[in-house]
Parts: structure tokens; C-alpha cells; sequence
């Protein structure tokens, strides 16, 4: 007869990534019936992603974790511990414990702070919070097999633990190889951009079917497809993936890239079930911009892009534009205007210098300035790279335009930002003053506004009769500037008008202060100066 196989659980039939996901999206606390329900596999793997800061075992994360094992399934821990977990548990002891053994013989005192489970072995836990953790899982395991936990505890004092660590980094690397996170420095290969010619170039995938075991072939991670789900295009394209095998290798190797990302930022993102969902987003949304790029936003198109090409690949030519923006800002703040001048990426102001801000991480993000919570995140679509594009063409615009005005660093040492450079010069030309950056009396601040809202009589003060006036003044200045240089320069200088405008519409004239006054400078009044007078005294 034909042995017969033993009954999984629905849990046990999970693949290991969505295992995990499902523990982190119920969250670690309250997953204790599913960690019932697990398999010792599936612990395993859930301790590979959870217990280690790179190369070094966090024994804080392992207690934690056994405790909760404990909670769940304490005659199985201890099985497990003693038969697969021996050198874990030792380096964990080791870690967060000093224990002292006496024999009956010894009549000495242990010192206070110390508790036992036999009179033979002392055990006292560096954080004090940790006592009874650490003494509900030894009376498991003494509980379980007294005669293999006194051994356990005997053989510490022989146990090297930079060897033991080491030892135990290896397997773990090894096993999560197994599962596609890839050693770190491999790992980072999915952040090496591809030129969109390299997938003119690359053979077809092979199907898993030429790959994965028989009995593996039903266990394709889903989990983190929930990522796709975000982008319309992407998700119609995997739909339109009627055949099996193509659709199981497209599974297959998105749970790969997750896995590989997740590698390639040592394992720091996932804290969280949120930030699971983001690695999946950041994986789907490089995919959704090369489909947008080269399909058109035709699904059956971007269908036939997945079959064609490794999701890895595409992923690389997607992360590959929103590189290029990242080097053209880097090598233009080296050698622009403001640089030579002293100022940084702050000194453009918003939106400017938060494109840039994002631009210059590590790995650029794109600031989603439409949000209330105005975050940065990975690019998403071609929309949000051109958008992105365009901000720095204006930064750049703005800079040749600046240069012109031959603004001298000594005249930008009270500008935090670069708008007073445009306002108090054009104020003054207003007024029929001499060119200058320098601050405005009061008097000409007011007499300034007075010109500007010429005709309006309250609150809110709209000023739209001057917008073609303060663009025509330093567009003239731009004169043989390229056309695009132009555009870019006119949409900033847009831009900055509406900001202008919304800062000071609702500001008497009587309530101009030179303390809250970021697009004009005005020179501090006589008490002011006091004020700050006494204060550096006093500090």
C-alpha cells in the first residue's frame, strides 16, 4: 500500500512568504493560534526574517519570539529546541543571561537577583524585564526532558558564541537562498539600473514547470501580489496571463523581487505589515512604469511584456529612470549657481527642494506633495517621473535666470530660501529705487503692497493684476535662454507667484512683519533690533 501522507493543516499549506505576511498582517502578539497551527518549517523561516540585524543575532527578537512560540505550542518548542535548536537557544542564554552552577556540595551563597528551578543551576537575566520569560521557557524545557535541559545548560560555558553566531548566519543564509532573498551584496543587483534596450536582448523566462519539483509546484506565493493590485494597467496585464504555468512563473518571480528588495535593504523593512506592503508597491510600481512606458497603457501589451522578460529585469529598467533624474540633480547641485554661492538643495524652496530632497536619497523617492501627510515614497508611474522632470528643469531654470541677476553670496546670507532674491529686486524697481537685494524700510514694504493691491479694498487680496507684470520682469532677463529653459522658467515663475500670493493675501499692510515675511525681506523694526540685541547678550 501506498504509505499515506500526514493531514496538513490549511496554515502548514501556506508558502513560506505568505506565512509570514499573514503573521505580520495579524501582527506578532496575536498570531499565537496560527503559530499553533505552523509547522516547525514555517517557524523556522519566520525566525530567519525576524531574530537578525545583518550578521548578528538580536537575542532580545529571539526571546521574544520563543515566548511567543511557548504561548502557542510549548511541548513542540521544546522538542524543537533540543533537537534542531540547540546552538540558538544556547546563544540567545548566553546573550541575555549569566547562570551559575552548584553542586550539591556547595554551600556558598549565590548573590540576589538570581532564581533557580533545581537548587543546581542559578540563572539571573541582564534586563529585569526579561525574568519571567526567560524562567516560563526553562521550566518548559526542563519540564519537557529535564536531562537534555541540564545538558543544554552545562554545555554553555563550552559554547564560543562568535563561532556559534557565525555558524548559525550561515544556515540561515543558506536556507533563505532557498527562498530567493539573496546574500546582501548579490541582492543588490536589483538596484543596478538597465539601459530599456537590455530587454531587446534577454531570453524568454523559463517556465516554472522546467524548474520546481512536482509537490512544490501548488506552493506559489500570492501575499505579496497585493502590491500589484494598486496599479490598473499591471493588474489587467497579469489577468489577461491565462495559462498556468506563465501565470505561476510571474507569481513566482514577484515573490522573488519582494524577496530580493527586502535582501537588498538588510532586512530592515519589515518591521511591519505596512512596510511588507510597501516593499510590494515599490515592486509593483517600477514594473507599472515600464508598462506605461513602452505599452501605452494597453494591457494585452503589457501581458505580453511579463511573458517576454524577468520581472527582475523589467524592474531594473524601471528603477533605472528614476536613476537618471537622480544623477542629473546631483551633477547639477554640484555645479549650479546657488552651489558656488553656498546654498544647498533648501535654498529652492517648495515644491523644488523637496523634489530634490527626494531625489537625493540613496535610492530616489518621489514627494507626493497632492497628500496631506505629504510623504516620500518609490516612483510609481511615468506621470510621477515627468512631474519630477519638470520641477528640476525649473530648478535649473531658475538657477541660469538667478545667475544673471548677479546676486552675490554676501547678498543671500538672509535668504533662507531664494524668493526675496526676486521680490525685494523687483520692489525696488517698482518704487524707482536703485537695483538691490537688500531688505526694504517698513514704509517701502507697505508702499510696495499698496501698488500691488491697487483697487482692492479688503481681504483677500487677489494682486492678479500684477502676475504678467512680475513674470515679464525676469522673463526679459532670461532673453537667449533655449525655448524649453524658457517654458520651465515661466511655470516656475507661475509657481511662485501663486505661493506668493496665498502667503500675503490675507495681510494688511498695517501687519507687515519683517519676522514672518519669507518671499520679502524687511528690515526689522527699531524695537526688534533690541530685542535680538538683548538676546545675544543674554545668550
Amino acid at each position: 500500500m501506498t504509505e499515506l501522507q500526514p493531514i496538513r493543516s490549511p496554515v502548514q499549506s501556506l508558502p513560506p512568504d505568505d506565512f509570514f505576511w499573514l503573521i505580520k498582517r495579524i501582527g506578532a502578539d496575536d498570531s499565537l493560534a496560527v503559530l499553533q497551527k505552523a509547522s516547525t518549517e514555517q517557524w523556522q523561516y519566520l525566525l530567519d526574517l525576524e531574530i537578525w540585524a545583518k550578521d548578528v543575532l538580536d537575542a532580545q527578537k529571539t526571546m521574544a519570539w520563543i515566548d511567543r512560540l511557548r504561548r502557542a505550542d510549548a511541548a513542540r518548542l521544546a522538542a524543537w529546541a533540543f533537537e534542531e535548536q540547540s546552538a540558538l537557544v544556547s546563544l540567545a542564554l548566553l546573550r541575555k543571561t549569566e547562570i551559575i552552577f552548584k553542586e550539591e556540595e556547595d554551600e556558598g551563597d549565590v548573590p540576589p537577583g538570581y532564581f533557580t528551578l533545581d537548587g543546581s543551576f542559578y540563572i539571573k537575566t541582564w534586563d529585569s524585564s526579561e525574568v519571567q520569560l526567560v524562567e516560563d521557557f526553562l521550566r518548559v524545557l526542563a519540564g519537557t526532558d529535564y536531562s537534555s535541559c541540564r545538558a543544554l545548560l552545562l554545555q554553555l560555558a563550552s559554547v564560543s558564541p562568535a563561532e556559534t553566531e557565525e555558524e548559525l548566519y550561515r544556515m540561515r543564509s543558506g536556507r533563505l537562498a532557498e527562498q530567493g532573498f539573496a546574500p546582501f551584496e548579490e541582492a543588490l543587483e536589483v538596484y543596478a539600473p538597465l539601459d530599456v534596450n537590455a530587454l531587446q536582448t534577454e531570453a524568454k523566462p523559463l517556465l516554472p514547470g522546467a524548474l520546481v519539483e512536482a509537490e512544490k509546484k501548488n506552493l506559489v506565493p500570492s501575499a505579496s501580489l497585493s502590491g500589484i493590485k494598486n496599479f490598473e494597467l499591471l493588474n489587467d496585464a497579469m489577468g489577461m496571463i491565462t495559462d498556468p504555468l506563465e501565470a505561476d512563473r510571474v507569481r513566482l518571480e514577484f515573490a522573488a523581487l519582494c524577496n530580493k528588495l527586502i535582501a537588498a535593504d538588510a532586512f530592515s523593512c519589515i518591521d511591519d505589515y505596512e512596510n511588507l506592503l510597501r516593499v510590494g508597491r515599490q515592486a509593483a510600481g517600477y514594473l507599472h512604469i515600464v508598462t506605461e512606458m513602452l505599452c501605452g497603457g494597453k494591457p494585452r501589451e503589457a501581458a505580453q511584456l511579463l511573458r517576454d522578460h524577468s520581472l527582475a529585469t523589467i524592474f531594473r529598467v524601471g528603477f533605472g529612470f528614476a536613476l537618471k533624474l537622480q544623477w542629473r540633480a546631483r551633477r547639477w547641485l554640484g555645479q549650479n549657481w546657488s552651489a558656488q554661492i553656498g546654498k544647498g538643495p533648501d535654498f529652492w524652496g517648495t515644491p523644488w527642494s523637496d523634489a530634490l530632497a527626494g531625489l537625493l536619497f540613496p535610492r530616489p523617492l518621489y514627494f507626493e506633495r497632492s497628500r496631506p501627510d505629504r510623504e516620500y515614497r518609490h516612483f510609481e508611474s511615468v506621470e510621477e517621473l515627468r512631474e519630477t522632470e519638470a520641477l528640476l528643469d525649473q530648478a535649473e531654470a531658475l538657477d541660469r535666470m538667478l545667475a544673471r541677476l548677479e546676486a552675490s553670496a554676501s547678498a543671500t546670507n538672509n535668504c533662507e530660501k531664494f524668493y526675496p532674491l526676486l521680490f525685494n529686486r523687483w520692489a525696488r524697481h517698482l518704487l524707482d529705487l536703485e537695483p538691490s537685494f537688500a531688505p526694504l524700510s517698513r514704509a517701502q514694504a507697505i508702499e510696495f503692497f499698496s501698488i500691488l493691491r491697487r483697487g482692492e479694498t479688503s481681504v483677500p487680496y487677489t494682486m492678479e493684476r500684477y502676475r504678467g507684470v512680475f513674470l515679464n520682469e525676469f522673463l526679459q532677463g532670461a532673453a537667449g535662454l533655449d525655448a524649453k529653459t524658457t517654458l520651465s522658467l515661466r511655470a516656475a515663475l507661475n509657481e511662485i507667484w501663486q505661493v506668493f500670493c496665498r502667503e500675503y493675501e490675507n495681510i494688511r499692510s498695517a501687519d507687515l512683519d519683517a519676522r514672518w515675511s519669507p518671499y520679502l525681506l524687511i528690515e526689522a523694526s527699531a524695537r526688534q533690533k533690541n530685542r535680538k540685541m538683548k538676546s545675544a547678550i543674554l545668550g
